[in-house]
């Protein structure tokens, strides 16, 4: 608030009201800051979370979506196999995803015959991701 002072019209000095001994309700107290602090902090970590939880999300459903594509990949080169060497397989794929430069998927065929023209081919993926083991399988009838 402006206020004329008793030495003269012209001259003029801003009184800022006083709420306690040494106080002014001029900013923000510290305690005020503090806890806007904590509040952007609690925010933050909140949305780090989710952020790291959707990148995690994602990497699994990329490598699921590679296995997919490697059982498919077995399943053509089954279809392909003679029906007379049509048989038990195993082994390891190793792709490149993303920042890891090798990444293992265990690979078994297992052939079983359901008659004497026919056999049921089931391909079997599996995998881990962070110590977690992830299975993925497709299956298939063969004809002579």
């Amino acid at each position: 608030m402006l206020l004329n002072n008793k030495r003269g019209k012209d001259s003029r000095f801003i009184r800022l009201r006083r709420t306690r001994v040494g106080m002014t309700e001029v900013g923000f107290t510290l305690v005020e800051v503090l806890i806007s602090m904590v509040v952007l902090l609690l925010v933050s970590l909140a949305l780090m979370q989710t952020a790291l939880v959707s990148i995690d999300s994602n990497m699994m459903n990329i490598l699921r979506d590679e296995a997919v594509g490697i059982a498919e990949e077995e399943m053509n080169e089954a279809r392909g196999v003679s029906f007379s060497l049509l048989g038990d397989t195993a082994g390891t794929v190793q792709k490149k995803i993303r920042n890891i430069a090798v990444f293992n998927y265990a690979v078994t065929r297992t052939v079983t015959s359901i008659g004497a023209e026919s056999r049921q081919v089931v391909i079997t993926i599996t995998w881990n991701w962070k110590g977690n083991p992830y299975t993925h399988s497709i299956a298939s009838i063969v004809r002579r």
